[in-house]
């Protein structure tokens, strides 16, 4: 990996730092060409899991009449797919996604592709309008789902339901496990502030509760091991803080530390063998599954984050989710930091599971482009 510029993310960055982080930023890229470039408002993505092709999720709006002389406009995000080499398709178009005899509008909120390629989760927020009974405008309701897909975009269905349908109502984070036939979603209970596991069979059309006396602020599934990781709760939010182990095929857990403090974006590596997350707004930790007290400890600037393949580093787009940054390469154990792509800003990335590819979408009209991982 080239190292493009180095710091300890441990001391604040000097000014002379500063002046040339600036000069980066408007820098082109000279040094690395797109290996693909997308020129569509991608709002979500995701790669498959050989990191030959992206699915992702194309915005699309328009205006419906919704009475007589009232017209809205409404969202219907239709799902397409890239391979690497640049042969693009439409799996699903918008609009025939969500069928409702009344105005419907749903923005996909994220892609998850299961391990074996086949599968799909996409989870979306909806807002409907609920005409009034005295017949002039209507209410907009809003809720969350998530679909379930085949690999060529075709809804599965969930045997028992009536009318037949592929989705569940209220479920986020949602991943197909590594048979192909469980899905395992977070769900609220009502009036609650934490989030129960739940998972669905949708074949055999069984569901229930994974543990269903355990409360939890925060989950990380590792798909391709039936397990995740997840920060546990009393479920009135008091007493300890654990960091927990769940086996999702046979429903158990263990502890494996309890924290002196969480603050987000709690994750599993690819390996499956080591868990990270904030413990506070500048700390980072990471912890052994095998080991769980052997835990490395830095600091780095909050932010969304994901793993390189081999467990080495991970990539970091600093600030909220919802805002355009900087990415940083971050090395591992040791926490120094690189500057991605000569420090110019991204909205959102990805890093594919085979460690060859970079996806990010630039600010503004979310055009996504591909790079090569230096």
């Amino acid at each position: 990996m080239n190292r493009y510029t180095r710091h300890s993310l441990a001391a604040p960055l000097t000014l002379a730092a500063l002046v040339a982080l600036a000069v980066a930023a408007v820098l082109p890229a000279l040094a690395q060409q797109a290996k693909l470039t997308v020129d569509d408002d991608c709002t979500v993505f995701a790669f498959s899991p050989n990191g030959n092709r992206i699915v992702y999720a194309a915005r699309r709006i328009s205006e419906e009449r919704v009475a007589k002389d009232k017209k809205m406009l409404v969202e219907h995000d239709s799902i397409w797919e890239v391979t690497i080499d640049g042969h693009k398709k439409r799996l699903v178009e918008g609009k025939k996604l969500v069928k409702s005899p009344v105005p419907v509008s749903f923005q996909i909120q994220a892609i998850r592709i299961a391990p074996d390629d086949r599968h799909m989760t996409l989870q979306m927020i909806t807002r409907a309008l609920v005409p009034s009974r005295e017949g002039s405008g209507g209410k907009v309701q809003s809720g969350e789902l998530t679909d379930l897909m085949d690999g060529q975009g075709k809804e599965i269905n969930i045997a028992g339901t009536n009318p037949k349908n592929s989705a569940i109502f209220g479920a986020t984070n949602a991943a197909w496990l590594a048979d192909g036939q469980t899905v395992v979603y977070m769900t609220q209970p009502k009036d609650g502030l934490l989030y129960q596991i739940a998972y669905v069979r949708p074949e055999g059309g069984t569901s229930g509760t994974i543990l269903p006396d355990h409360y939890y602020a925060a989950v990380a599934w590792s798909p391709a091991h039936n397990a995740g990781a997840a920060i546990e709760r009393d479920k009135n939010i008091q007493g300890p803080i654990h960091l927990v182990w769940i086996d999702l095929v046979h429903k158990t857990e263990r502890t494996l530390a309890t924290l002196a403090g969480y603050s987000g974006h709690l994750t599993v590596s690819p390996s499956g063998k080591q868990i990270a997350y904030f413990r506070d707004g500048d700390t980072m930790e990471i912890r052994s599954v095998a080991d769980p007290d052997k835990v490395t400890s830095f600091k780095l600037p909050f932010g969304r984050y994901e793993w390189s393949a081999d467990d080495s580093h991970l990539l970091l787009k600093r600030g909220p989710n919802d805002q355009t940054d900087q990415l940083l390469w971050i090395s591992l154990p040791s926490g120094t930091f690189d500057y991605a792509f000569h420090g110019l800003i991204y909205h959102n990335f990805h890093v594919s599971p085979d460690g060859k590819w970079v996806a990010v979408t630039e600010p503004g009209k979310q055009i996504l482009k591909l790079f090569p991982v230096p």
